[in-house]
């Protein structure tokens, strides 16, 4: 690897990571449209209220724009007396593998024009200022995402008349006496700081009842994936947290939710059905992969090894030390002058016989890949462009020849708990290995320029030595840190009988694991 001044240098600059500006407030002369997208099949009753509470908004009328999307409802879904001036209906007609909540929004959506979309469930009811102040962020800036607060309520007698009135009279917190929310979820925001800090499991605080982007970020990322019939918030909450993208809970954005969620009146069914799919895409739901031994359509890791100094050898310790925990997944990108392998050569005295033996044992194997490179030095910015766009948490990269252990799990679970995009080391010998964040990577290359400059800009770099992280990572100071921190995040999921014995069960897994090693 090109030994380049700007990696020996430490880079400091301030960065923003996931901070928001404080305090912000409702903006007095918006002048952003919004498209308000409510996918429904079915539940005309509720769809009534919902309607109301839109009809009593405080951001301007002019700027906001209904679609309600009647995705095969059994009787014909119909607008309401009371609504929005500029609402309308339509009726997305289904046929197979053309049907339901994904297929119709990004059917419908793909045709409407609006600077800032607002995906609604059809059982949900507003507060007056609930859209102005999603609206606040996207006047700030493109890059936010933002929630609705929400409470759940199991009773209500109101008319969609009333709902209106009590709203627009600011009465809105004395519609219901009785609510709850849900525990994980407000934890969850709680001890990320509003998700400021979000560690690898934020994207579970992204839920669909109350959401919005701007329209060119929903575009960018392509809407929901059409395979998920339920989901499919959770697993687009990955991809806008894996882009870099700023998810604010936005708790003035207050909101009810008429009855029990689907998945809590049929939470083993959903999990049935979810759990497997959504693993496909999500590389953090270790526990459900760790159930199967086939490969995921997203890894956890993407490493570039330059195989051009590393033996077969050294290249399975690097992977095995890197999937040593159950549920993770790597794609390996090999870099080498693979052309010379197709030269006359004998078996005794080769050259290139480590190289050769990489490639006849790997070739077969789907996660591993073969890219061509030349003799010359490989600078920062092009072991970069090796990396993928896909949402794949961490890249990794490491010098074939690297002369110690090389533990990229380490190095990774470093890299989170830094909060830093990007982590490297350096050996005695010059030896070099780093790790990317992919919101970091994500957010650089939209910026323009040198990736690597970007990266350090918003996010943050670091080098250290390899004593330096070997004494870090391996010392019994971090190690207490990190059992104690691993009993807090785990100990806040307690909140019942159930969640303790599945914290039992994790418990006796990782000491059962910790003996066999």
């Amino acid at each position: 690897m090109e030994r380049q001044s700007i990696w020996d240098k430490q880079m400091s600059q301030p960065t923003y990571r996931f901070e928001r500006p404080a305090g912000l407030e409702i903006v007095r002369k918006p002048k952003l449209t919004v498209a308000v997208i409510v996918a429904c099949r079915g539940g005309q009753e509720k769809l009534d209220l919902l309607m109301a509470s839109l009809a009593a908004q405080s951001y301007p009328k002019e700027l906001i724009s209904v679609y309600v999307i009647d995705d095969g409802s059994e009787s014909a879904i119909e607008l309401p007396r009371i609504k929005p001036s500029k609402s309308k209906i339509i009726r997305y007609k289904n046929a197979p593998s053309k049907w339901g909540k994904t297929a119709a929004t990004n059917d419908v959506v793909a045709k409407i024009k609006a600077d800032v979309y607002w995906f609604v469930d059809a059982d949900m009811i507003f507060d007056k200022d609930h859209l102005a102040h999603h609206m606040k962020w996207h006047h700030d800036g493109d890059d936010y995402a933002v929630l609705g607060w929400k409470r759940f309520v199991q009773e209500w007698n109101y008319t969609p008349q009333t709902a209106f009135e009590m709203i627009v009279a600011h009465k809105f917190n004395q519609m219901h006496t009785e609510s709850w929310g849900k525990t994980l979820w407000e934890e969850r925001v709680q001890r990320t700081q509003d998700l400021i800090h979000p560690a690898l499991d934020g994207y579970r605080a992204f839920v669909g009842a109350t959401f919005s982007m701007k329209s060119q970020l929903w575009k960018k990322l392509g809407g929901y994936r059409r395979d998920l019939i339920t989901g499919e918030d959770t697993e687009l909450g990955w991809r806008l947290f894996m882009e870099g993208v700023r998810i604010v809970p936005d708790r003035e954005a207050l909101s009810w939710h008429l009855g029990y969620s689907t998945v809590e009146l049929n939470k083993e069914e959903i999990d049935r059905h979810n759990l497997p799919a959504l693993a496909q895409y999500i590389p953090e739901m270790k526990k459900v992969r760790a159930q199967s031994i086939d490969s995921w359509k997203i890894p956890t890791y993407e490493v570039v090894i330059d195989v051009r100094s590393c033996s077969l050898s050294k290249l399975l310790e690097i992977r095995s030390n890197l999937l040593s925990l159950p549920g993770t997944q790597a794609n390996f990108i090999l870099l080498a002058n693979w052309r010379c392998l197709k030269e006359r050569y004998s078996p005794v005295g080769d050259p290139n016989a480590d190289l050769r033996e990489i490639y006849s044992w790997l070739k077969g194997q789907s996660s591993f890949s073969f890219k061509e490179i030349s003799n010359g030095n490989l600078g920062i910015e092009e072991i970069i462009t090796f990396f993928s766009d896909e949402p794949i948490p961490f890249h990794i990269y490491v010098d074939g020849n690297f002369d110690q252990i090389f533990d990229g799990k380490a190095l990774t679970d470093y890299l989170l708990s830094s909060e830093n995009g990007c982590v490297g080391l350096a050996t005695k010998q010059d030896r070099r290995a780093f790790a990317l964040f992919h919101p970091a990577l994500a957010r650089a290359r939209t910026l323009g320029g040198s990736t690597y400059k970007e990266v350090a800009n918003t996010w943050g770099v670091l080098w250290l030595t390899f004593e330096d992280f070997n004494a870090m990572s391996t010392g019994s100071k971090y190690r207490i840190k990190r059992t104690v921190n691993f009993f807090k995040r785990e100990g806040k999921k307690i909140n019942s009988a159930s969640q303790l014995l599945i914290f039992i069960k994790k418990i006796v897994k990782i000491l059962f694991r910790k003996i066999l090693k």
